[in-house]
């Protein structure tokens, strides 16, 4: 049984031509990472997939997963590159699930 809390947040956007009104963030990330990461940061990521295209990541018992390597300026004005993972979820897609994310220490080509 998945206990994991999930908080969800109105927003609005576009990821692989779907309008998304909002974003479910599990809490699963705290667990390891809680500690340089919080939801505002996870929703300023969010909002740096605006308008993009992805292809999936994985695809596991039919879920599709998609993950994204963000560049985010922080408030100490260093850039810092953070992965995002999510899917997407409701009858018609239109609610963006994270379900992790973390700091990177390297990014991979084409971050955004």
């Amino acid at each position: 049984m998945n206990t994991t809390k999930i908080n969800d947040y109105d927003l609005e956007l576009t990821v692989n031509g779907q309008q998304i009104f909002k974003v479910r963030i599990s809490q699963y990330y705290k667990s390891k990472h809680g500690k340089l990461i919080d939801d505002s940061l996870i929703l300023e990521l969010v909002l740096a997939l605006d308008g993009e295209t992805f292809d999936p990541d994985s695809i596991t018992r039919g879920i599709e997963y998609f993950a994204a390597d963000v560049v985010h300026e922080g408030r100490d004005k260093r850039k810092k590159v953070y992965r995002i993972i999510w899917i997407f979820e409701g009858k018609t897609f239109h609610v963006l699930g994270v379900i992790n994310a973390y700091r990177r220490k390297t990014r991979k080509k084409g971050a955004l």
